[in-house]
């Protein structure tokens, strides 16, 4: 466990999931469509992995448009986040 003291806001798409949104058939699509509902959210995310590479990962779970659960990971790219100061939380160092 490695101890946190910031969200994250998620304000910009990295360029890999900007030309990945103009094609439905892209392999990166569905990324595409999970990192811009985490910025259409507008909301502060807690960190749910920092990687062995420093990588950001947050959990997104949401229901879908058929009312089913989804859930899932994303890694965030440096530059498209800003960090908000909170109280100190833990976050996972590395997966076990």
């Amino acid at each position: 466990m490695i101890e946190l003291d910031y969200l994250v806001h998620v304000t910009q798409l990295p360029s890999d999931l900007e030309s990945a949104s103009r094609d439905v058939n892209h392999r990166l699509y569905e990324t595409y469509k999970i990192y811009q509902g985490v910025i259409d959210s507008n909301l502060l995310w807690r960190v749910w992995l920092i990687d062995e590479y420093g990588h950001v990962w947050l959990e997104v779970n949401f229901i879908n448009t058929q009312g089913e659960a989804e859930f899932h990971t994303i890694q965030i790219d440096e530059g498209t986040y800003e960090k908000v100061g909170v109280d100190p939380y833990q976050a996972l160092a590395q997966l076990e």
